[in-house]
């Protein structure tokens, strides 16, 4: 029922993730501006060329009459990203007397500039520090009392927080009628919010994709690698979404800082793990302290927060922590797969996807807090067509689309050998029914019990009560070489062999002899300990040992002369030992899983502690044991003899 829930939720999740992807390429077209919005183009006046920019910061510069003849001519559509630093920009309208109340429209980074209008401090816009900083965002401002003509100034920082995106400080200054900028306005933002579309979307796709992989841990929970898959995922798709809303102002600050960063080393930590248990490697002791150390990190990140750390500091120390062990991993992954580790080979190029584009991206980032710029390319945005995406969100994507792939072959394979592992289990439980009766005979003057308590699910010991025609009861008791299943067949050949021996011999000696070659001819390997009992109906029994523990009688070992195992060589004879079985006595058989139960300071259950609980029912020696502290199959037949008539004294 839970497979089939998780079928089907895959099956959905694929739907999705075609109509999320579909959404994310028709989102910038969606975007575009309606033929209504066209209209009103007659009343807006863009302002993106023939600007004054200078260098530095001076009051001065803001007041109109001041003299910018000898400022450098620009155009905001080619100034490009943003660098750090003081600026300030100027530009002189002039649209003539009579002019209508007019708006300004400026989409520019929030928190790096202050506007300025003849001279006088626009309310709104402010300076901030990184921590504080947006990408562009729209603002409008009134322009009034101008009479068509007017002295715009901004006044620009750009701060390390900022030039980390690599992006431009204004996207567009435009100027118009109130309802003509209200409707560009809205046009710009859905413009900005439907450009986030793309990094949504994969954000949600690892997150969504991520639960479906903890889920698949519901199926195979011998797996851990699905746990540390669906953490990292989720993680990854949490951390970088929260960093997407926040850059576009959709999320406070704080949700980067104290949520977002943090995040980073956690789902490293994740990373790490799901590839050492995917590969089927244990993590070294390096890796563990470097996994503990990411606290340092974690912990700045919030000291970043507060303005008690740099920032441009924290920028190159989350560099230099995170960058390195994508590639170090894959490296690791290749040198397993050169060493014959087959499944560490199909997680190569699934993980060089995220790897390299995540330390191209930090070290772009680092760049720009260093001032090299000539990598500043590798945090610009990457476009496909209509699609925009960072660096980041499409080695993501790559390696969301691969890993779905190779999880998808690995959990087929694992489903298969699951469903042939309980093939197997079933018919060796059925195995097991035979060396275990379910119920045992009902023998006139005989009180019989048994305790079965294997070390797997499948075990080796084996047991028979078999009544004979001449009114004598036959009791064999055999411990197979081995566990599992190889042990269980190896008990049911031998059962076999004996029910057919039985009809014909009783004598238990010449029992254990036809067993011996019987077991030599049918088996492929290890051995076999048996002790076979023959109780006569005038009081008495007959033992013979093959190589297994003595039965106890009354609580007193019953001193048996033994052979050799069952399966070691050929033509071997077997002797017997002759016991008065009277009233009144019991006899206990066990298997040497009793004897050899260990706890955990290394003590043995012991011969002493045997004899003294022989006395007791078979399933408190068997618990007692196993109590103590089981390593093999344990298991106890007691039989006591209780004629109809009262035991005379």
């Amino acid at each position: 029922m839970l497979q089939a829930l998780v079928c089907t939720a895959w099956r959905r999740l694929r739907m999705l993730t075609c109509a999320l992807l579909l959404l994310s390429i028709c989102a910038p077209i969606l975007a575009a501006a309606p033929d209504e919005i066209t209209k009103w183009r007659s009343g807006l006046i863009e302002l993106n060329q023939g600007w004054l920019e200078h260098d530095g910061d001076d009051a001065e510069w803001s007041r109109p009459e001041f003299n910018d003849s000898a400022w450098t001519t620009v155009d905001l559509d080619d100034l490009g990203p943003a660098p750090i630093g003081w600026r300030w920009y100027r530009r002189k309208v002039n649209f003539g007397p009579d002019q209508p109340e007019l708006r300004l429209l400026l989409a520019g980074g929030q928190g790096t500039y202050e506007l300025f209008v003849n001279g006088t401090r626009m309310p709104g816009p402010t300076l901030d520090s990184s921590l504080l900083v947006r990408r562009p965002v729209e603002a409008v401002f009134p322009v009034s009392d101008t009479n068509g003509s007017f002295e715009i100034a901004l006044r620009t920082r750009i701060p390390s927080g900022y030039a980390a995106w690599h992006l431009p400080q204004f996207t567009n200054v435009t100027v118009g009628l109130p309802t003509a900028i209200e409707y560009e306005r809205q046009a710009l933002e859905s413009q900005r919010l439907y450009g986030l579309a793309t990094s949504i979307c994969i954000n949600l796709l690892l997150c969504l994709t991520g639960a479906a992989v903890l889920a698949l841990y519901a199926l195979q929970r011998t797996e851990r690698e699905y746990i540390f898959l669906g953490l990292y995922l989720l993680l990854v798709g949490i951390s970088n979404g929260l960093s997407t809303l926040q850059s576009a102002g959709l999320a406070p600050l704080s949700a980067n800082f104290l949520i977002a960063d943090p995040m980073i080393y956690a789902w490293v930590i994740a990373q790490v793990e799901f590839t050492y248990s995917f590969a089927r490697q244990r993590v070294g002791r390096i890796w563990r302290i470097y996994e503990v150390a990411l606290i340092v990190p974690a912990a700045l990140a919030i000291l970043t927060w507060t303005g008690v750390f740099s920032s441009d500091t924290y920028v190159l120390i989350e560099a230099a922590a995170t960058a390195p062990v994508g590639l170090l991993l894959s490296a690791l992954l290749f040198v397993w797969y050169r060493r014959g580790n087959r499944e560490a080979g199909w997680l190569i190029l699934p993980s060089l996807a995220p790897a390299v584009s995540n330390a191209l991206f930090d070290l772009g980032t680092a760049s720009i807090t260093l001032g090299w710029r000539s990598l500043y390319f590798l945090v610009e945005s990457i476009h496909v067509g209509p699609v925009v995406l960072q660096l980041v969100d499409l080695g993501a994507f790559l390696f969301l689309l691969s890993i779905v792939v190779v999880m998808f072959f690995r959990f087929t394979r694992v489903s298969r050998e699951r469903a042939r592992a309980a093939a197997e289990l079933a018919a060796a439980q059925e195995i097991q029914r035979r060396l275990v009766p379910a119920a045992l005979p009902s023998l006139p003057n005989y009180l019989i019990e048994a305790a079965y308590l294997p070390a797997r699910e499948v075990g080796g010991d084996f047991y028979q009560v078999i009544p004979q025609t001449d009114g004598s009861i036959l009791i064999v008791l055999g411990d197979v070489s081995g566990k599992g299943l190889g042990a269980a067949m190896t008990g049911a050949f031998a059962i076999g062999a004996l029910h057919a021996l039985a009809a014909e011999i009783s004598d238990p000696p010449a029992l254990l002899s036809r067993l011996n070659r019987e077991t030599l001819r049918g088996k492929d390997s290890g051995f076999i300990t048996c002790v076979c009992v023959k109780l006569h109906p005038r009081g008495d029994m007959t033992i013979s040992n093959a190589g297994h523990l003595s039965p106890y009688r009354n609580g007193e070992e019953l001193s048996c002369e033994g052979g050799p195992p069952l399966g070691l060589f050929p033509d071997l004879v077997y002797s017997e030992s002759r016991f008065e079985f009277n009233c009144g006595d019991s006899l206990t058989l066990l298997s040497d899983g009793v004897v050899e139960a260990r706890n955990a300071a290394d003590e043995m259950f012991g011969f002493e502690k045997t004899q003294a609980l022989s006395t007791r029912s078979a399933i408190e020696i068997a618990t007692a044991a196993q109590q103590f502290g089981q390593e093999d199959d344990i298991t106890v037949l007691r039989l006591t003899h209780t004629p109809a008539e009262p035991c005379s004294s």
